[in-house]
């Protein structure tokens, strides 16, 4: 008996020592490896861009007249480990003065097995609802692996707090104004200084999990300047009452079930506490005994407080704290032939995140799609339908109701002939909400969008390709006691041919496009002519260089009947007076593309265009002349610094010049 204990202990050892032998010699590998590596190798890119408009609209301009962007990612290896290092050395657009100066930013994130480190400005995503893309400079840690993943970070993130207003002041202006100073304090727009923490923990499978995550951010409210205060006061009371110090908790809840490979169910949910302004009062035993509103002898208030004492360390309940709840879920079926997804979103109203985009509040919407393949993949059909409501909270003056439906069919007849015909229709309701709906006005209106488009090619030495595209649009309000002023119909077609001349590296196209709007009173034509040209200068195995053009030019006529008081709806019992206007919009884009040696590369256009000042059906489009010129370089290396002493000068890869 003793004899074959040992025997088995034996055993047990040999198969121990395997094992042992086995992974040590895995790592031993592993460590060998990192060892013939190259000591030290880095590739990457620089680059920039430049972009001067100018704009003589009579409005604001949406875009920057001056914009410069500077940048410079590398990937550096040491011995086999690859440490990521972008930087962002310029980014300047005078508009809306994102960033008034240069900004230097460096970030870095080193991944090793399973693990990402972020340094430097970043961004994660943890949930829709809690922290999702915004970036923040700090440090951060991921953990991927098969059964857990863990996130967490902390930093400061870009204010949101900033209260923006309109400079129409080029770069050029704002610097030379801050030279003589005349960018005084008062024009200068507050911010705070913003920090926020998160972390991510999940467990499971990709088809099968749970994610539990956390977000707080908080704004800083001594991080403004003294002369923002009011005058005579000591305490962080502002004279801007737009611009409030923020704090933010959240708390994210998110799963997947799946069964087996046709049916998922994914569920999102998310829970905030938000202050939009940290000088209100806070709510904990001490304030409440002072306003007189909790009696300590009270047990159950008694917990109450005790509760919001514990809780000060982790967030400060105010008087201007608000607690709100938002999700989602969704569910999918997939089919050989046929996928269907249903899906339900709930957003409280002022649902705020300070992590995460804002969302559709106050509404609730549920809907779904599918969509079929027939015939063997030839034809492919889509349906869908989405319902929403809002004023869930019951404070809004009147409660709308939307709902959209789609439908669309594309079919390949052969390989030369593609056929597509979609419809999209939005039904819009209005009903009571604080205040009754009169009827009269009450909005009541149904659109309908359908849209075909047949294409043919012939292909050969050269390629051809004929286009049509025919598109309607009628809104139309349904409400009785309304006139119909607001009913509108829009046709429009086209035509266009392309042509791919290989032979000669060029590609020619050509479009014509009419359209038509009218509503009671009011009229609109328009014929537009395009044309597009690309050619390709020079390709060989080192240079590519590439032309392209392209212009588009509109004649327009609008009609716009009104009475002699001005209005824009016209007395049936009245003979109207029509005014008449013609005009002539067009756009030119010049433009070129460059690479050499898979290393280089450019790109420039210089663009043109004028609207003329118009109407069209109730919308006016103001004249405006618009010049652009872009410019952009890009530069791609890899090269070893210090090369493996066993690496063969073969090996080496070929360096930029």
């Amino acid at each position: 008996m003793k004899q074959r204990v040992n025997y088995t202990l034996c055993l047990i050892l040999l198969v121990g020592l395997s094992f042992a032998t086995s992974a040590q010699n895995k790592v031993v590998q592993k460590v060998k490896s990192h060892i013939e590596a190259d000591p030290l190798t880095i590739s990457g890119q620089v680059g920039g861009s430049l972009q001067m408009t100018y704009n003589n609209r009579d409005v604001y301009s949406s875009s920057s007249p001056f914009a410069a962007t500077a940048y410079a990612n590398f990937v550096i290896g040491v011995y086999g480990f690859s440490i990521p290092v972008n930087i962002n050395l310029l980014n300047v657009s005078s508009t809306q003065f994102t960033f008034p100066r240069p900004q230097l930013s460096i970030n870095t994130t080193p991944t090793y097995k399973n693990w990402r480190f972020h340094f430097g400005t970043s961004s994660m995503h943890f949930s829709n609802y809690t922290y999702s893309g915004l970036s923040f400079t700090g440090l951060g840690v991921e953990y991927q692996g098969k059964a857990l993943r863990a996130a967490t970070f902390y930093g400061i993130m870009q204010p949101a707090t900033r209260f923006k207003e309109l400079d129409n002041r080029s770069a050029i202006q704002y610097y030379a104004d801050s030279l003589l100073g005349l960018n005084v304090q008062d024009a200068a727009n507050p911010q705070y200084k913003r920090t926020a923490i998160g972390a991510k923990l999940g467990v499971g499978s990709t088809r099968n999990y749970l994610d539990l995550s956390f977000f707080k951010a908080i704004d800083d409210t001594g991080s403004l300047p003294y002369n923002w205060m009011y005058e005579g006061t000591d305490i962080a009371v502002y004279r801007d009452s737009v611009v409030k110090a923020k704090e933010n908790l959240d708390v994210g809840l998110a799963g997947r079930i799946s069964i087996g490979r046709w049916l998922t169910f994914n569920a999102n949910m998310g829970m905030s506490i938000y202050s939009d302004d940290l000088t209100s009062t806070a709510i904990n035993s001490k304030t409440l005994n002072d306003l007189g509103v909790a009696d300590s002898a009270d047990k159950q208030v008694q917990k109450v407080m005790d509760i919001l004492d514990k809780v000060q360390w982790l967030y400060v309940p105010r008087l201007s704290s608000s607690v709100r709840f938002a999700g989602d879920a969704a569910m999918n079926l997939t089919f050989k032939h046929v996928s269907a997804m249903f899906t339900y979103r709930l957003a409280q109203a002022d649902y705020t995140s300070l992590g995460a985009n804002k969302f559709n509040q106050n509404a609730q919407g549920f809907g779904g799609n599918t969509n079929i393949n027939l015939f063997k993949g030839r034809t492919f059909l889509s349906l869908s339908g989405y319902l929403q409501k809002d004023n869930l909270d019951g404070k809004q003056i009147y409660t709308n109701q939307v709902g959209t439906f789609a439908g669309s069919i594309s079919s390949n007849l052969g390989q030369s002939f593609n056929i597509a015909l979609s419809y999209n229709g939005i039904k819009q309701d209005q009903m009571d909400g604080t205040m009754t709906v009169v009827d009269s006005i009450r909005l009541d209106q149904l659109t309908h969008t359908v849209t075909l488009s047949p294409s043919y090619s012939i292909q050969g030495e050269n390629t051809h390709t004929f286009s049509l595209n025919f598109n309607t649009v009628q809104n139309n309000n349904k409400n009785p006691l309304m006139k119909s002023s607001t009913d509108v119909s829009t046709y429009t077609a086209g035509l266009g041919y392309d042509v791919a001349l290989t032979a000669k590296r060029m590609n020619v196209g050509a479009n014509y496009d009419f359209s038509s709007s009218s509503a009671v009173g009011n009229s609109y034509t328009s014929h537009s002519l395009g044309g597009s040209f690309s050619y390709t200068i020079t390709k060989t195995d080192k240079m590519n260089l590439r032309a392209n053009y392209s212009m588009s030019i509109s004649f327009n006529n609008n009609v716009d009947a009104t009475e002699e008081s001005g209005g824009g709806i016209v007395d049936p019992d009245e003979e109207p007076t029509s005014n008449k206007t013609n005009n002539i919009s067009f756009s030119n884009r010049l433009g070129a593309t460059f690479s050499y040696n898979k290393h280089h590369s450019a790109q420039c256009y210089l663009s043109m265009s004028n609207y003329s000042e118009n109407i069209v059906i109730g919308q006016k489009i103001a004249t405006s002349f618009d010049l652009r010129f872009n410019i952009a370089y890009n530069y791609s290396f890899a090269k070893r610094i210090i090369k493996s002493k066993k690496s063969k000068v073969e090996d080496e890869p070929i360096l930029n010049s």
